[in-house]
């Protein structure tokens, strides 16, 4: 069989195909490596390699179509078949020849990979296991022509069967959903033999036992019938024609019946064994705090998906992987997923007429809550493209949040403050509570003599005019009894606020009147107003620390006293450069500077820092006040500034203060961040790598076959 394999290899660079195969996959791998990774800046091959898969359909054809063809043209494979050698030695002699030609650019592609960390941090692990899959599917792909070239004596039928073989295992995804996608029975036949679905499952991050079982079975079958062919020619050498009545026709049954069966009982096994999540964020699996909330969950709760099953999975890959994540985790969760076109008034029956496909319908026998596909993938828009790029996947948040609705009996009571000019929080923060559950609701303090006994936190957004006593007395009685309260400050009237300021003094939290000015160009963006706090490491700001994190624009400075009966978290600090600008002119002048770069100095009467910009003060009572800053940071812009960590931080300050009887209700999962890490490539490494990749390999391979191919010519 070695013999074999070294001989087919050096026959395949004896002339021009082997070089003209590695030459030419080299240099269209070089062609998108150079424009996707060198000029973009991605940090990943996996969109390089799927753009060149169709590349096999040219190269494989002709690197197989002479390897047993043009021998059985020339009779020169009777030498073969009289040889002491069985015929899977031959097989695989010439098999193993062809994927080590394939092996050659196999090993120029995992080059790039540490080429690509010299310019910025790279995801090495998503790169080779799409490189994996990729050279999976190359091996069958060669398995495939070998097979055909098995079947004929003309390299030019092989070559174009081939190629059309190839072809329909590129597009039968795409031919089923569009012809075949109403019968069940058939769409199944011919999506086994879909040859890009498992690249595209190992591409997407996930290390799919079962696509690997799909490739290595069906390769295996291929060369098992490559086998039976050239079995059959053994014993047939006399006649050109083939004769059915040779080939064990039980064998070959029990042989594809072998893998029929090997590939359905993988798909059997629960997907937390066979397939592991190997991206950063964790995107296909559910974290352990899911798993805990799963545990017990005893509500019976069937999940409808608006669209057929293969069109969510072509569009949104990771939410059928999600629920498939549920549904293994606990028996009481069903997955059904619900076509529209066949049922048009489902949408109707569940007030869901504007869901487009991919959303959810989480139902229970007491209710039912909608998850739109927009609240499952987070997006931003980019003023540079002008179109929104997906920045967050919520898929298990999301799901958890509704799992949780479904089931509750009582929901937990937040009350929102108005009546004294509140400003309103940004839609964002709403987002969040309407995750965590919370039924939010709003409370005026002059229709109420206190406030509510069911309200779990009271948010006081940016007061504008100052209490009366009698308000600012509710709010002291309610933190006396235990209650949460979280509060922003509006710099602009807080020098007017007596009687609210008195509730802050109640606990000694002193405000700075003013505004913070940073010195530190390192706590500021742009604007010196526009501060990026130090936010310090604590429970509740998990994940948060450092700078840059979160957008506090025009902050009001905090002091705060001594631990004492009261304990004082800082949340964010400015640096001691900071200053509180007692007198910052008017609003007017403040609103024109907002988005210059401002030239503030210290002037006489400014108060110095460092000041907190956050605190959290775990009161004598057994309650919660939570002070910040800045109004501003509670809003949809502020939080987009910083990629929705504002809203982060909300959320978790909410987790902290609002803790349920039930430690398994009310839990929240952030979102899942799509971080766009891009390299920074000069254009002259850029330029080198892309001429390399692009002409040199490729032209030095395209040369060596020439001139080894004329020489032998001439000899």
């Amino acid at each position: 069989m070695i013999a074999i394999a070294k001989r087919e290899f050096a026959a395949l660079f004896n002339n021009v195909i082997g070089w003209l195969f590695t030459g030419v996959v080299i240099a269209f791998y070089g062609l998108y490596f150079f424009l996707y990774n060198m000029v973009y800046g991605i940090n990943s091959i996996t969109h390089t390699l799927s753009a060149i898969t169709f590349i096999f359909m040219i190269t494989v054809p002709l690197l197989t179509m002479r390897i047993l063809s043009e021998e059985r043209h020339n009779r020169t494979d009777q030498l073969l078949m009289t040889a002491p050698v069985n015929t899977w030695q031959i097989v695989l002699g010439k098999y193993l020849a062809l994927a080590a030609v394939f092996a050659i650019p196999v090993v120029f592609i995992a080059i790039t990979v540490p080429i690509m960390t010299l310019f910025g941090e790279v995801d090495v692990v998503s790169c080779y296991l799409a490189l994996l899959g990729f050279t999976l599917y190359g091996l069958l792909s060669l398995a495939i022509g070998l097979f055909i070239s098995a079947t004929t004596e003309s390299v030019v039928i092989s070559a174009v069967i081939t190629f059309v073989l190839l072809l329909l295992g590129f597009m039968m995804s795409s031919i089923v959903d569009a012809i075949f996608s109403e019968n069940v029975i058939l769409s199944k036949v011919l999506g086994a033999y879909d040859l890009i679905g498992p690249l595209d499952d190992l591409s997407s991050g996930t290390l799919n036992l079962c696509s690997i079982a799909y490739y290595v079975t069906v390769t295996f079958l291929f060369l098992f019938f490559t086998v039976e062919i050239i079995e059959k020619r053994r014993w047939t050498v006399s006649t050109r024609k083939i004769s059915a009545t040779v080939f064990s026709e039980a064998t070959i049954a029990l042989v594809i019946c072998a893998v029929i069966a090997a590939n359905v009982l993988m798909a059997r096994v629960p997907e937390k064994y066979t397939q592991i999540d190997t991206t950063k964020e964790k995107y296909y699996s559910i974290t352990k705090k899911t798993y805990d909330f799963l545990k017990d969950y005893d509500k019976d709760v069937t999940i409808y998906v608006v669209g057929k099953k293969a069109d969510v999975k072509e569009s949104y890959n990771e939410i059928p992987k999600t629920l498939n994540r549920y549904k293994e985790a606990n028996k009481h969760i069903n997955v059904v997923y619900v076509n529209t076109n066949k049922n048009p008034t489902f949408l109707k029956e569940h007030n869901g007429e504007g869901l487009e496909e991919g959303s959810l319908i989480v139902e229970s026998e007491e209710r039912f809550k909608q998850i739109p596909i927009s609240d499952i993938y987070e997006s931003e828009f980019d003023y540079e493209t002008y179109s929104q790029d997906i920045t967050g996947y919520d898929g298990e948040g999301q799901i958890t949040s509704a799992l949780d609705y479904v089931a509750s009996e009582d929901l937990i009571s937040v009350y929102v403050l108005e009546g004294h000019d509140e400003l309103t929080m940004g839609d964002d923060y709403y987002a969040v509570m309407e995750k965590l559950n919370y039924d939010i609701k709003t409370l005026n303090l002059l229709q109420n003599d206190s406030v509510p006994n069911d309200c779990e936190a009271l948010i006081i957004n940016g007061v504008q005019s100052d209490f009366s006593e009698d308000d600012a007395n509710k709010i002291k009685d309610y933190l006396k009894k235990g209650g949460n309260v979280i509060t922003t400050m509006d710099f602009l009237q807080i020098g007017e606020l007596t009687n609210f300021k008195t509730i802050l003094s109640e606990y000694g939290i002193t405000p700075v009147d003013g505004v913070v000015a940073e010195m530190d160009k390192n706590y500021y963006y742009q604007n010196q107003y526009y501060l990026l706090p130090n936010v310090e490491s604590a429970d509740v700001t998990d994940g948060l620390e450092g700078t840059a994190s979160i957008f506090a624009p025009f902050a009001v400075g905090i002091r705060h006293g001594e631990e004492g009966d009261n304990t004082y978290t800082d949340l964010m600090t400015t640096s001691k450069k900071a200053i509180s600008k007692g007198d910052y002119g008017s609003a007017e002048e403040i609103a024109e500077a907002a988005g210059e770069e401002t030239k503030i100095k210290k002037e006489e009467g400014d108060e110095e820092g460092p000041f907190s910009i956050g605190v959290l003060t775990a009161t004598k009572d057994n309650g919660n006040l939570v002070v910040l800053g800045s109004a501003y940071l509670l809003s949809d812009a502020a939080d987009q500034m910083v990629s929705y960590r504002n809203s982060r931080l909300f959320d978790q300050i909410c987790q902290t203060l609002i803790q349920p009887e039930d430690a398994s209700k009310g839990i929240a999962i952030p979102v899942k961040s799509y971080e766009d890490v891009r390299l920074t490539v000069n254009s002259g490494a850029a330029n080198m790598y892309g001429l390399l990749f692009i002409i040199v390999l490729p032209l030095s391979c395209l040369i060596a076959g020439i001139v080894i191919w004329v020489k032998r010519r001439r000899r």
